[in-house]
């Protein structure tokens, strides 16, 4: 009977899972496509680089209200309502961007689809941390992250041969096809926790998050309302320092994600297909980076998050300055330098928004903690990462230098706010 009981909910597991990696690596599929239109879209339209980058910019500061929003409303009604309408209506918006030539329209339609796009990852970590005891959730974490990596990737290369083969407009409305569906697929087959599947209760930490003011809230089988899962969140000192801290390194994380194709293309002069296949080496290295990561803090750690963050940011700082001596051309060093700064960025990225989250928050707060630090960290992105970049690049002609001198600052910042986590560890 035991083992019957052990059976099914392996397969539950095995279920959720799967929906949650491929809902989330279809959800890149509708964002990371404008990074490889954009070369086009710009010589198209004639727009400079500041004017493309505010895209992204208003992308950035509706998906912050977004993760922050969704996140708390999600923490209630789950992620098979959450993320299946989210994916709809990504597909839809991503449908509308293909037709238009309006700029206006075009960050009015981008604006939506990043708030969209926070129904996704908030959602992810309040079901796995459902679906997963403690002693696994950095590994688990870790795998479930590698979704959002492997999305980037195919994202890349597909957008980068539909731009090369039928124009910048078929990076937008062939991914909507597949998109869609997948929506469908969430709605009627994805189970929040594992007594919708007729399962017993699977999570160990029911004492609440490390935050001792979390004791007052009362035990996780008590009803939380959205003001009560804010509260919880907003007075939780530590997820504030996380907050900060990917306030800091998301503005660098999604500067490499929306420019390195424009990198490779306008500083090392090649082409829009290959430019795409260039970059992917930075998600493709960076997933094995997001597995480590969870991997060495469970193994070596004791499921503390905090050191592999401080050391793969600290890291991440060099890495951005490596990239200012190299020369236009010597494209071989720069994607060396994308590939290293890809493994720590999104070993980082993994740890400090899914386990670290997840760890330091409350049960019943989870996708309301992903949801506000994710949300912080857009508001960063939104300045540094979209218009603040074009910019820099505008104003100074190409030059590359300035930019990556300012990721590096942003690295080490977000590295000691990191760093004064150090000991915090999750209860058991």
């Amino acid at each position: 009977m035991e083992k019957s009981l052990d059976s099914r909910i392996a397969r539950g597991q095995a279920i959720v899972f799967g929906l949650l990696w491929v809902g989330y690596a279809s959800y890149y599929l509708c964002r990371m496509n404008f990074s490889i239109a954009q070369p086009l879209i710009m010589e198209q339209f004639g727009w400079t680089e500041a004017q493309v980058g505010m895209i992204p910019s208003v992308y950035s500061l509706f998906y912050a209200i977004g993760q922050f929003t969704n996140g708390q409303i999600g923490s209630r009604i789950g992620a098979r309502l959450m993320m299946g309408i989210g994916l709809l209506g990504i597909g839809l918006v991503n449908l509308g961007f293909s037709v238009t030539t309006d700029y206006t329209m075009m960050l009015v339609l981008w604006g939506i689809n990043g708030y969209l796009q926070a129904t996704g990852w908030p959602l992810v970590v309040q079901t796995m941390s459902n679906w997963f005891r403690v002693g696994r959730r950095g590994t688990m974490m870790a795998f479930i992250s590698t979704s959002y990596q492997v999305g980037n990737v195919l994202a890349w290369i597909i957008a980068g041969f539909l731009v090369d083969s039928w124009g910048w407009e078929a990076a937008f409305y062939v991914p909507a096809m597949w998109v869609l569906p997948v929506g469908v697929l969430v709605l009627f087959l994805m189970r929040n926790q594992p007594e919708d599947a007729g399962l017993p209760h699977i999570r160990d930490d029911l004492g609440g998050g490390s935050d001792s003011s979390d004791g007052k809230e009362g035990g996780v089988d008590e009803v939380w309302t959205i003001g009560r899962i804010v509260r919880s969140t907003l007075t939780n000192k530590m997820i504030w320092n996380l907050a900060l801290s990917y306030f800091c390194f998301n503005a660098v994380r999604y500067t490499f994600m929306n420019w390195a194709p424009q990198y490779f293309n306008q500083f090392h002069g090649v082409a829009i297909k290959g430019s795409a296949f260039l970059s992917v080496f930075f998600p493709l290295i960076g997933s094995l980076g997001a597995i480590s990561s969870g991997w060495i803090s469970d193994r070596f750690f004791d499921s503390r998050r905090a050191p592999v963050c401080t050391v793969f940011l600290v890291i991440l700082a060099g890495m951005c300055l490596a990239f200012i001596p190299v020369e236009a051309g010597d494209v071989l060093l720069a994607t060396i330098v994308l590939a290293v700064a890809g493994f720590v960025i999104y070993g980082a990225d993994a740890t400090l928004t899914g386990a670290a989250a997840v760890d330091l928050s409350h049960p019943k707060a989870a996708a309301s903690a992903a949801g506000f630090i994710m949300a912080m960290g857009n508001f960063g992105s939104m300045f540094v990462s979209g218009a603040g970049v074009g910019e820099l690049l505008t104003h100074f002609k190409g030059d590359w230098t300035l930019v990556f001198a300012l990721l590096s600052g942003l690295s080490v910042v977000a590295a000691a706010l990191a760093a004064l986590l150090w000991n915090k560890k999750p209860k058991k």
